[in-house]
C-alpha cells in the first residue's frame, strides 16, 4: 500500500465530507424558503486493483440529490395571491428574459411596474389567457403561455350575447279582457262585421287575435305603441304590407279600437279576443361600451297551454329591439315547455342577444321567474381570485367575476433529476425528461390552494444529525491524513 494513497484517499474523504456539510448548510440556510426542495449528498466508494501483497486505498465520490417530488408542509396565510400546490406539478415561470422554468415557490404578488404576478426570487408567473384559441395540453408544450397580468382586464366593458329566463308560469285558463262586441258594456255597439276593444284594454305589452269569416287567427303584438289609435295605424300598415288581410282599423268617438271587415262575403262574422299583460319581469343587459338596458319581458296566456312572451327595450322605447322580438312559449300536459324556447334579438347598440327560456315551466304554483345574462359595465379590477381547477378570476368593483387566465401545472418524468437554478427554480435535463404539460385537478396533477404556501420540506433535526456524522467523519479522515504524514516523515528520517 502507498502512503501516497493514504494521503489521497484522506484527502477524497474530507472533500465528500465537505460536500455534505454544504448541503446541510444549504438546507439549514433554506428550512423556511417557500417551495425550497431538500438536498442530500450520497456517497459511491471508487476501488482501485490491488494485489495479494499490495493494497491499493481507492477513494469516495460523492453526489448531491434533491428530494424535489417529496410534499412540503402547506401554511395558510392571509394573501389570497399565495398560491401552494398539493399533489404534482410546477408552477411555470419565467425570468425577464423570457425563459421557462418550474417551480414550487408560489408566493406571487403584483409588480407595481408591469403589473404581471411575480413571485419573492422575481419571476413571472405564466398561464393561458382566457377567451383565446383553445389549447391542448396533451401536447406537452409551453406555447401560447404569457405572462398573467390582471391590468389588461381593468375598465373593461362586454356586451351582452346570452342570457337565461326561467322560473314557473301558474297554470290555468287566461282571462280574455275583451271579447267580440260586448265590451265594455257601456260602450256604444260597433257596426255590423267589427269587433271593439276598449280603449283602456290596449297598452304595450298585449296581443290583439283576430279571424275573418272563421279563418285562422291573426295576431298582431302591441309592441312599442300605447294608444289605440297608434295600433290602428300600425295594423292598417301591416294590411298594407300584407302581413294582415281582410280589416281595417279605426277608433271611434270614445276612443276604442274597432277592426272592421273589408270583405262584404264576412261583414258579419268578425270575431276576436285581447289578451292583456299578465305577467311582466325585466332583464339588466349591456351595449358594447357597457351602458346598461333594460329589456322589459312582457308574457300573455292565449290558452290553457300557450303563453306568448315578448321583449322591449325599457331603457328607451324609441329605440326598438329588432330580430324576434316575441314568440309562444307552448307547454304540454305535464307543464313542460315544448320547442325551442329561444328568442334571439338586437341589443340597439350591442350584439346579437340570444336569451334561453328553455328553463320555464307551468306548474299549479306561482308566478316566479329569474332572468341572467352575461356582460359588464366598465369596472376597475379590485381583486384576484384563484380556484382549485387553475383558473384565475377578475373581481370588479360592482361584484362580477370574469374568468381571466387559467394556470397550467407542469411536470417530468422524474422530478428529482431536475436541475435546480438560483430563485428555487429548476430546469429539465436529459435525466428528468421533458415537460408534460395539463391543467390542476386533471388526471395525474394536482390542485392548488389558495392564500397558501407550500413551505420547505427540510427538516432541522435531521440536517443537525446529519452535521454531527459528517464532521465526524471529516475529523476522523483528516486523522487518516495527518497519520500518512507522520509516517511519511518517519520513512524520510531513515535516510538520514
Amino acid at each position: 500500500m502507498s502512503l501516497y494513497g493514504v494521503l489521497r484517499s484522506g484527502v477524497s474523504g474530507m472533500n465528500a465530507q465537505s460536500n455534505k456539510l454544504g448541503t446541510v448548510a444549504e438546507n439549514i440556510q433554506n428550512s423556511s424558503t417557500t417551495g425550497y426542495k431538500r438536498a442530500s449528498t450520497e456517497f459511491s466508494s471508487l476501488i482501485l486493483p490491488s494485489s495479494e501483497g499490495n493494497y491499493n486505498s481507492g477513494s469516495v465520490t460523492s453526489r448531491v440529490r434533491y428530494t424535489i417530488a417529496d410534499q412540503g408542509p402547506i401554511a395558510y396565510t392571509t394573501s389570497g395571491s399565495d398560491l401552494a400546490i398539493s399533489g404534482n406539478g410546477f408552477f411555470v415561470v419565467s425570468d425577464p428574459s423570457g425563459s421557462p422554468y418550474l417551480t414550487r415557490a408560489g408566493n406571487f404578488v403584483k409588480d407595481g411596474r408591469t403589473g404581471n404576478l411575480i413571485n419573492a426570487a422575481g419571476f413571472t408567473l405564466m398561464g393561458y389567457k382566457l377567451g383565446t384559441e383553445a389549447v391542448d395540453p396533451s401536447l406537452n408544450s409551453l406555447d401560447g403561455v404569457e405572462p398573467v397580468n390582471m391590468a389588461s382586464f381593468g375598465m373593461q366593458a362586454t356586451g351582452s350575447t346570452a342570457g337565461t329566463f326561467k322560473g314557473n308560469l301558474p297554470f290555468g285558463q287566461p282571462v280574455a279582457v275583451a271579447t267580440g262586441a260586448t265590451t265594455p258594456a257601456s260602450a256604444a255597439p260597433p257596426v255590423a262585421g267589427s269587433v271593439l276593444f276598449s280603449a283602456p284594454s290596449v297598452s304595450r305589452g298585449a296581443q290583439i287575435a283576430f279571424s275573418v269569416g272563421g279563418g285562422a287567427n291573426q295576431y298582431f303584438d302591441v309592441t312599442t305603441q300605447k294608444t289605440p289609435a297608434e295600433v290602428a295605424t300600425a295594423i292598417n300598415a301591416a294590411v298594407t304590407a300584407g302581413t294582415l288581410t281582410g280589416v281595417n282599423a279605426s277608433t271611434n268617438a270614445t276612443g276604442d279600437l274597432i277592426l272592421t271587415s273589408t270583405d262584404p262575403a264576412f261583414s258579419t262574422n268578425v270575431a276576436g279576443s285581447f289578451t292583456a299583460v299578465s305577467k311582466a319581469s325585466s332583464l339588466q343587459v349591456y351595449d358594447k361600451v357597457g351602458n346598461p338596458i333594460k329589456i322589459d319581458i312582457a308574457l300573455s296566456k292565449i290558452d290553457a297551454d300557450t303563453w306568448t312572451v315578448s321583449v322591449f327595450n325599457g331603457s328607451d322605447p324609441t329605440k326598438p329591439l329588432t330580430g324576434t322580438t316575441s314568440m309562444e312559449l307552448n307547454f304540454d300536459a305535464d307543464g313542460k315547455l315544448t320547442g325551442s324556447g329561444a328568442l334571439g334579438f338586437n341589443i340597439p347598440g350591442g350584439e346579437a342577444f340570444s336569451l334561453d327560456m328553455t328553463g320555464m315551466t307551468q306548474l299549479a304554483g306561482e308566478y316566479n321567474v329569474t332572468g341572467s345574462s352575461n356582460g359588464n359595465a366598465p369596472s376597475a379590477v379590485k381583486d384576484v381570485e384563484f380556484a382549485a381547477d387553475g383558473t384565475v378570476y377578475a373581481v370588479y368593483e360592482d361584484g362580477t367575476r370574469v374568468g381571466a387566465y387559467r394556470i397550467p401545472l407542469a411536470t417530468v418524468p422524474s422530478p428529482d433529476n431536475l436541475s435546480p437554478r438560483a430563485g428555487n427554480v429548476y430546469e429539465t435535463t436529459a435525466a428528468s425528461g421533458g415537460y408534460q404539460v395539463g391543467f390542476p385537478e386533471m388526471s395525474g396533477f394536482g390542485s392548488i390552494a389558495s392564500g397558501a404556501l407550500e413551505g420547505s420540506n427540510v427538516d432541522i433535526g435531521t440536517e443537525l444529525t446529519a452535521m454531527i456524522e459528517a464532521q465526524t467523519s471529516y475529523t476522523a479522515n483528516s486523522k487518516v491524513f495527518q497519520t500518512g504524514s507522520e509516517l511519511l516523515d518517519v520513512l524520510m528520517n531513515l535516510k538520514r
